[in-house]
């Protein structure tokens, strides 16, 4: 099914309601920009929620009650590489037979019920391609289900299938232990003479590559430092950026030994060439 505009996606979002009035589970893939919390805010509409609903990015949930009194709760869990005590909370609304809404459910998929409904939204040049599934199969009735959503613009034939696969590992290797930086995007390798132009052209250097491989930095879930010995100032530079990249995509951190940490602290193989305070 073509989505043209945001008016479409709310609309569709706001038919799809009918569906799930009584209770149940969507997991909404897409990625970023796709319209994922646009779909959530029509659908709330249908279920005669007024209040202005968000994303959840950085508060992993909201609930809301829908006018027949259900509970209907958006989760969000994009940061969360480990859900901890979120896991608890979304097995218990969905225990509840609310109406409970799963972006980036990766990390969940073990508690996400077999009866749930995906919904696929991919960014096409001209707007979205949206696919809908139940994710047992096993019920032909899947059509039905789907039926009702479709009304005005809407009414185009629904290709059921999960089509669009989740993003394949990518992991990052770094290495600035050396006047020449080497970058590792999972197996293929660049080089560069960073010289004296690591501090201001590292982030654009492995952006750069990232977007000649068609990738973004969301698409990274993985981490890998050289961090030592080397180069201090290379070094010092190399673990700032990593880290930070690490804690804002809330990823995996290894060092060059293949430990998990929660920080890179380079290991300059030798006291650090700091200069000692004048007297």
């Amino acid at each position: 099914m073509k989505i043209n505009s945001e008016q479409e996606m709310l609309q569709f979002g706001s038919d799809f309601a009918k569906s799930v009035e009584n209770g149940g589970v969507i997991e909404l893939i897409g990625d970023v920009g796709a319209g994922k919390t646009t779909f959530t805010r029509g659908l709330a509409k249908g279920l005669g929620i007024t209040k202005d609903v968000t994303s959840p990015s950085f508060t992993i949930s909201k609930s809301y009650i829908c006018k027949n009194g259900k509970t209907f709760t958006h989760y969000d869990f994009y940061r969360l590489t480990n859900p901890g005590l979120m896991k608890e909370d979304l097995e218990e609304k969905i225990a509840d037979g609310g109406i409970v809404v799963v972006e980036w459910g990766n990390s969940i998929a073990d508690i996400l019920p077999e009866n749930r409904t995906i919904i696929n939204i991919e960014l096409k040049d001209n707007g979205r391609e949206v696919k809908i599934d139940k994710h047992n199969r096993m019920e032909p009735s899947s059509a039905r289900f789907v039926a009702p959503v479709v009304t005005g613009l809407l009414a185009n034939s629904l290709p059921v299938g999960r089509e669009m696969p989740q993003k394949a590992p990518l992991r990052l290797y770094l290495d600035t232990s050396t006047p020449t930086t080497i970058l590792k995007l999972n197996e293929k390798k660049y080089e560069w003479d960073s010289g004296r132009d690591l501090a201001e052209n590292l982030l654009k250097f492995i952006h750069d590559k990232l977007n000649e491989n068609g990738k973004t930095w969301q698409d990274i879930n993985e981490i890998v430092f050289m961090s030592g010995p080397g180069s201090f100032t290379g070094l010092r530079i190399g673990a700032a950026v990593v880290n930070t990249l690490a804690h804002e995509l809330n990823i995996p951190l290894r060092n060059h030994k293949g430990e998990t940490v929660k920080i890179i602290v380079p290991d300059y193989g030798r006291a650090a060439n700091i200069s000692s305070p004048r007297k």
